[in-house]
């Protein structure tokens, strides 16, 4: 019995031991710092940003049991509510002073927030209403201001819910609060208490379930059934503009004076608990859980920290979540707030503490290069950026301030350079408008002297006619050609574009083609697209030459093909159709035609526009696309003898058989996938056992 116990002991240990397992990163952090490209979409690993320092449960002698909500003031006093004391934590982060704010009036606080004058604001649970705090002559704080449920108002009716969660103010004095479980917005008082009307509200998602939703319901069960998520949490920047989270939608939204979008992050997790504005105007976000299922399984990006560039870009991510205390990670986390020095602070419920990370000397140098280019000394900022790309060459933010500042110094060909890695459009068109001008003035008289002798040899010509000698070696090179049946049923594409329907017949009934001029048609076109994926302007495709992979090209152009060809012939074979497999095959090929035509134009012309005269590029491809889409109407009437309706349902079902089939193999592969690995798990049992 005695050895029964002892190894059900060590197998407890060796469980236990084993849930508890953390990986730590090469640099012995618990956790690993990533960046966020817009350009290429993917996390980019980069040198540590934040290094955690402490983990404590105390303030002073205070000793946390559910905080939830925290902020620090431009004098580097912290205010912390927790849910369990029924007061205000002030705690000076310098001289560790502390004080006792609301003691004896508030009861469950839910959120604080310091305003630029110093005056507290805080939301009760308990009691149902905001209050303002003010420091008088004395230095002695009192209770100034309440902000209670709005009564005799239009915009509050008697079913809106008004629990206060959390409150900011913005530089005019007007105080914001967030309701839980409000749908209708944040609510927006005056200094004195007054409600005046709902602020910022999130709009219905347009999900195909929404839209049947307004198509099939009445107004009032749209009204009952179809609310937006309730704003979460608020913010306020360095401008006075109020920047909402809302546990659902990814990163952030900054709202403009109007209540409306003025600027969203690039990009975001969708369980941001708590987003606070730094020093340096970049801005901060902590990932909380979003339910018990997510708790329960640790919650995969619950407690990871965002720091954004003011531009919405997104410049470090870290941290993580930890089922037992370990200093770095978190559980969680309920506020995030950083100090003047940049250190960051996060309060964590389920760990009842508090969570400090300092930054590194690579956190410093980008913000001060963030502040630089923030405040528009793009050149200053340059050798700043230039420092941060010998680190980490994928920076979005700093080759954009590169482009910035090479484009300040009028180096517009190194500007397109940098915002083109920045895959800033915008900007990349800026810089080749000035590129063009430059060249367009630099070549101005070697224009007019072309122009003049075309004109020249124009007026010449009327009398002379020596353009039939020019021509001439090309006829007779046209006319040897035409002994080659190849080149015939090639130069027989030009025929089908101006005769479609006798052109498609000529296939059909004529044998005016071949199955190898169909696969050199096809050859040409996957040139001309390889060639308009790798040369076109960046402006127009928007994809790095260096970051193709030609077999996924390979795919992407055949597969398609492939399925087109085969699906056709199977359908048609069944709705009556008289095309053979090969008849498909090669008049598919002559529908190609428009787009080998069209995607070199494109290639060419896109080496001279900017944004301005996209239209023009648009155009052409859209002419290119419709006559290729026509053509394919003619074809399939004509190979298969259709009537214009029955051709219409024959290349709809021909579209679904393809997506089918493609389904078909895509299952099949999977189903292959998993017998072969369980096939393989049997012979290594075996093995293993043999």
């Amino acid at each position: 019995m005695k050895k029964i116990l002892i190894t059900l002991f060590v197998g407890i240990l060796i469980t236990i031991s084993s849930l508890i397992h953390i990986t730590y990163a090469d640099n012995g952090l618990p956790y690993k710092t990533y960046t966020y490209s817009s350009s290429t979409k993917e996390f980019i690993g980069t040198q540590d940003a934040y290094i955690p320092l402490s983990l404590t449960k105390n303030i002073s002698d205070i000793t946390l049991s559910k905080p939830v909500d925290m902020t620090i003031d431009k004098d580097d006093y912290m205010y912390i509510v927790d849910e369990t004391i029924p007061y205000v934590i002030r705690y000076g982060l310098e001289d560790q002073s502390l004080l006792r704010i609301g003691e004896g009036l508030i009861q469950q606080p839910t959120g604080v927030h310091v305003d630029r004058f110093s005056n507290v604001y805080v939301t009760d649970k308990q009691s149902n209403v905001g209050y303002q705090f003010k420091f008088d002559l004395n230095y002695d704080i009192n209770q100034a201001i309440t902000y209670k449920r709005p009564e005799n108002s239009p915009f509050f009716i008697e079913g809106d819910v008004f629990q206060p969660n959390k409150i900011v103010t913005d530089n005019g004095g007007l105080v914001y609060i967030v309701s839980a479980g409000n749908s209708n917005g944040i609510l927006r008082f005056s200094n004195d208490g007054e409600f005046s009307s709902f602020f910022g509200a999130n709009s219905v998602p347009n999900t195909f379930e929404n839209m049947m939703k307004r198509i099939f319901m009445t107004r009032d069960q749209r009204i009952n059934l179809m609310k937006p998520n309730p704003v979460t949490n608020v913010a306020v920047d360095e401008s006075g503009l109020i920047i909402k989270t809302t546990k659902g939608q990814r990163g952030f939204v900054k709202l403009d004076l109007a209540g409306n979008p003025y600027m969203t992050s690039i990009w975001g997790f969708a369980e941001v608990e708590d987003v606070f504005v730094g020093p340096h105007k970049t801005i901060f976000t902590v990932n909380g859980t979003t339910s018990a299922t997510a708790d329960s399984q640790g919650g995969s990006n619950a407690g990871i920290i965002t720091e954004y560039a003011p531009d919405g870009t997104v410049l470090f991510i870290f941290g993580g979540r930890s089922l037992y205390p370990v200093k770095g990670m978190l559980h969680a986390p309920t506020s995030i707030a950083v100090d003047s020095k940049n250190n960051i602070y996060v309060l964590d419920q389920t760990l009842q503490g508090l969570q400090m990370y300092i930054p590194t000397e690579f956190a410093n140098l980008v913000h001060h290069a963030v502040d630089l280019y923030q405040d528009g000394q793009y050149e200053k900022s340059l050798p700043y950026w230039q420092e941060v790309l010998k680190m980490n060459g994928l920076f979005d933010l700093a080759n954009k301030g590169i482009g910035d500042a090479y484009f300040t110094l009028q180096q517009y060909d190194k500007a397109m350079e940098a915002y083109m890695i920045a895959r800033d459009t915008q900007m990349y068109s800026e810089a080749f408008w000035e590129v063009r001008n430059e060249a367009l003035l630099s070549s101005g008289p070697t224009i007019v002297i072309v122009l003049l002798v075309l004109v020249v040899l124009t007026i010449i010509n009327s009398f002379v006619n020596f353009t039939k000698y020019l021509v001439y070696p090309i006829k007779r090179l046209h006319s040897y050609l035409m002994n080659f049946k190849v080149y015939r049923e090639i130069i027989y594409g030009f025929y089908v574009l101006r005769h479609p329907e006798d052109g498609f017949y000529g296939i059909k009934r004529e044998q005016k083609s071949s199955n190898l001029t169909a696969s050199i048609l096809f050859i040409l076109f996957f040139i001309a697209y390889m060639t308009w994926m790798y040369q076109t302007n960046f402006l127009f495709n928007n994809v790095i030459a260096s970051e193709i992979n030609f077999l996924q090209q390979v795919i992407a152009v055949f597969l398609p093909l492939a399925l087109w060809v085969i699906s056709n012939y199977l359908v048609s074979s069944i709705r009556d159709g008289e095309g053979k497999l090969s008849d498909v095959y090669q008049a598919t090929a002559y529908i190609l035609i428009p787009m080998i035509i069209t995607l070199p134009l494109l290639t060419l012309i896109s080496q001279v526009l900017t944004n301005q005269e996209a239209f023009i590029y648009d155009a052409i491809m859209f002419i290119g696309l419709f006559l290729s889409f026509v053509y394919l109407i003619f074809m399939v009437k004509e190979v298969h003898f259709y009537e214009m309706r029955s051709t219409i349902a024959n290349i709809l079902i021909t579209i679904f058989t393809a997506i089918m089939i493609l389904l078909f193999v895509l299952i099949i592969y999977l189903l292959l996938g998993e017998a072969f690995g369980f096939i393989s798990d049997i012979l290594r049992e075996v093995n293993s056992r043999g």
